[in-house]
Parts: structure tokens; C-alpha cells; sequence
């Protein structure tokens, strides 16, 4: 497999031990706050996060993965306690998400079209799981907004168009 990762971390702010050291923004919960001088907005945020779900789709089409498997979900916590920590941030969550959340199950497919939504409540840390097409496609989004994938083939085709909307391509296969 072909290991990269594929985040919005700048790896020249990288030191030898791979430590990030710029602060940066790390979760929804960061919406707000000020970072190198700039202020996290809703949007810019969604900005960010939609980055990663177009990521996820060139890989999926540069691959021809029609559609994603889901195993080990776990919720971070009831779905009534859930709506109480999104209310901050209602603009951002949609009908189709809190559905998501409440109905998700091991052994879901995502489509593309499902991968936009699910990978969102990943990225929110709001849900984790395995998310991955056998043999073929990983994907590892985990806290702090870091996200892996690993592949059967190496995605160096497709890397400046990852790049060209704004994420950073380490490869990691080496």
C-alpha cells in the first residue's frame, strides 16, 4: 500500500521530530478564535473542510472506487447530548447529517455522494470509524484535522490537484 498524508498542515512548518509548529486551528470548536493574526469563521472552516472531502473524491474517481465501506463506527456521544454540543454550530450541520449520526451503521456503504456527509461528522470528530474499499483505498481521519490514506496505486497523478485546493501531500510509502 501507498501511504500519504493528505491534510491542510504545511509540512515546511514541520521540525525533524515531524512536530507542527505553527498554531493553527485543530476542530470546529476552534470557530472564533484567532490564529496567525486571523480569525476562524464558519465559513472558512467549511472552506477548509470541504477541501478534504474534494480530496477524498479525486482519490475515490482517480482509483475507481465506487463507493466506501464503514466498520468499528462509534459515536462521540448520545444523540441528545450531540444536538446539545452542535447547537453553537447549527448553521453547519444539516437535516441529512443529524440523520447520519443517529442511523449510521458497520457495514454502510458511502457513495460519493455520502462520503460528503459522512466524512464531514469524521472531520467534526463527532464520529469515528474505518472507512475504506478493499484492496483498493483507506481512510484515516482522525483528531486535530489529520487525515491518511493509504492506496494500491501511488496517487502522484493526482497529487497537484489535491494541492491545487489548498491540502498538503506527504507520502509516507517510502
Amino acid at each position: 500500500m501507498y501511504k500519504y498524508r493528505v491534510t491542510k498542515y504545511n509540512p515546511s512548518f514541520r521540525d525533524d521530530e515531524r512536530l507542527y509548529l505553527k498554531e493553527d486551528w485543530t476542530a470546529i470548536s476552534d470557530i472564533g478564535k484567532t490564529f496567525d493574526g486571523e480569525k476562524l469563521t464558519a465559513e472558512s472552516y467549511k472552506k477548509t473542510e470541504d477541501s478534504y472531502i474534494k480530496a477524498i473524491h479525486l482519490i475515490m474517481d482517480y482509483l475507481r472506487v465506487p463507493y466506501l465501506t464503514i466498520m468499528d463506527v462509534r459515536q462521540s456521544s448520545s444523540f441528545e447530548m450531540f444536538q446539545e454540543i452542535i447547537k453553537k454550530y447549527q448553521k453547519l450541520y444539516s437535516e441529512e447529517m443529524l440523520k447520519y449520526y443517529l442511523n449510521v451503521k458497520n457495514n454502510d456503504k458511502l457513495t460519493k455522494e455520502n462520503v460528503n456527509v459522512y466524512c464531514r461528522l469524521l472531520l467534526r470528530e463527532d464520529i469515528g470509524s474505518r472507512v475504506f474499499y478493499p484492496r483498493r483505498m483507506k481512510v484515516y481521519i482522525g483528531y486535530d484535522y489529520l487525515m491518511s490514506i493509504h492506496t494500491s496505486r501511488p496517487l502522484d497523478p493526482i497529487i497537484p490537484l489535491i494541492e491545487e485546493i489548498g491540502l498538503y501531500v506527504e507520502d509516507f510509502s517510502k
